[in-house]
């Protein structure tokens, strides 16, 4: 079956090639499909074989470890790239770029998700995700998420209620996002280009964009104060092992400053967690993603 993949098939992959941390041990099988049929294939295989199944999208927001993920990885940025536009709504394929699809929307007078903007993802990467800032999160404009069971077959789904909730979205396990249908609403372009270019001000003033990262690592709890403000109140802005650090600019990144191990970004969010729990009787929850072994 892999043998039919018309893309590229790739065995003990460096992971570290794929993430925005620049991080992370070697994909057993790493797979970057061409179209739908290519996804089907490997599917078709990886439950054939008995194999789990990971999927990538621009590798933001995520860790792996550094021996590296078994089974099957997908790498879906590029394939799905595109984005279509129909009255006020765009239908988004998995591997499209989430800061190109506000771009063309915009250049449509299309608007409505411009809280989504700086968000470094794909379009399927920020649905599993669930991304977004205090403004709103992309499960807000998903009227339909189109995806591929195990098995294969094509399925879609009428988010409900409780299917997108802080930083995930509960679609069926272990199938693979393709593609998503969201609403939009007309917006003058000179309104939108003020409301991203304000965002994207904010965003530089107060996150480490200039190293490598993998964007927010812990959730905010709710009802209290965000969690950088948490760890920089536990005395641990800057703090280093090794290559890794705590962001001195945003103590909610971790940064890798050259030569980091997984093993590095780790230890720090077990100190992290730690101090924070002795400090305020609180267990802060990742945000960040972490796989592999």
């Amino acid at each position: 079956m892999l043998g039919e993949i018309r893309g590229e098939v790739r065995f003990k992959e460096p992971l570290s090639f794929h993430t925005s941390l620049r991080i992370g041990g070697p994909a057993d099988i790493f797979v970057v499909p061409q179209d739908v049929d290519d996804i089907r294939h490997a599917l078709l295989f990886a439950e054939r074989e008995q194999l789990p199944v990971a999927v990538l999208g621009g590798g933001n927001n995520l860790l792996v470890r550094d021996r590296g993920v078994r089974g099957v990885v997908f790498k879906l940025e590029g394939c799905l790239g595109r984005s279509e536009f129909s009255g006020e709504e765009a239908v988004a394929g998995a591997g499209a770029s989430l800061s190109a699809l506000i771009r063309e929307a915009a250049a449509l007078n299309l608007g409505g998700v411009e809280c989504l903007v700086g968000i470094p993802a794909t379009i399927g990467g920020a649905l599993a995700m669930n991304a977004g800032t205090p403004d709103g999160c992309i499960g807000d404009f998903v009227s339909v998420a189109y995806f591929l069971y195990p098995d294969g077959t094509f399925g879609e789904f009428k988010p409900n209620a409780g299917a997108f909730t802080y930083r995930a979205f509960h679609f069926p396990p272990g199938a693979v996002l393709v593609g998503c249908r969201l609403r939009l609403h007309r917006r003058p372009l000179a309104e939108i280009q003020k409301d991203i270019k304000q965002r994207l001000k904010h965003k530089k003033a107060t996150q480490p964009l200039a190293l490598a990262s993998a964007g927010w690592v812990w959730k905010n709890p709710v009802g209290l104060e965000p969690a950088a403000r948490l760890v920089e109140r536990c005395g641990l802005k800057g703090k280093r092992i090794n290559g890794a650090e705590i962001s001195s600019k945003n103590a909610n990144f971790i940064v890798n400053r050259g030569g980091a191990a997984a093993a590095d970004i780790v230890a720090l969010m077990d100190l992290t967690r730690e101090r924070v729990q002795a400090h305020f009787g609180l267990t802060l929850e990742p945000e960040m993603r972490v796989i592999g072994e």
